[in-house]
């Protein structure tokens, strides 16, 4: 489960076109500097076919979009990085809640082994001492009931807020 979810932050990561952004991110700087020479060239009166600006321009645009292709290498490549780092995070403290979660799970089951046994042993033991084994029985069914009814009416709260703090803690 934990690889599953681990593959699938890793392939959403993935998934992101950082380079489409990019490439909007240069249509739009591109569009803005056509429209800046466009309306300069309106204000100087000067026709758009005069070389030498029209080379400062391209020249301009040139460095502009070589600018933008390693600034959006550098930020697509620490986006992947972060993201990368943060499904490790997420993988590690999930795994670490779900190991824990696993040791006292296997521990409540063993305890309630050595409960059903100790109770059986006490109920044989009564039935003994009342000259009936049933008699042994129904009076730790009776004690089990009413701790059943206890734990039901007040124990909820307290027993779910004991494994909320137990899974913060962990995490």
């Amino acid at each position: 489960m934990v690889q599953c979810l681990h593959r699938m932050i890793y392939y959403i990561s993935y998934d992101m076109n950082f380079s489409k952004w990019t490439n909007i991110i240069k249509v739009l700087l591109l569009r803005l500097i056509d429209e800046l020479e466009r309306r300069i060239n309106e204000k100087q009166g000067v026709d758009s076919s005069d070389s030498f600006k029209t080379s400062l321009y391209s020249s301009v645009k040139f460095l502009m979009l070589e600018q933008i292709d390693d600034l959006a290498g550098e930020v697509t490549g620490y986006a992947r990085k972060q993201i990368h780092d943060l499904a490790t995070t997420i993988v590690q403290k999930l795994a670490h809640v779900l190991s824990s979660l696993v040791y006292v799970l296997i521990m409540v089951i063993l305890l309630i082994i050595v409960f059903l046994f100790l109770t059986i042993a006490l109920s044989i033991y009564l039935g003994e001492l009342l000259g009936h084994p049933y008699y042994g029985f129904l009076i730790s069914a009776a004690i089990f009931g009413i701790l059943t009814l206890i734990l039901s009416k007040w124990g909820q709260i307290t027993i779910s807020e004991k494994i909320k703090a137990f899974i913060n803690k962990q995490i």
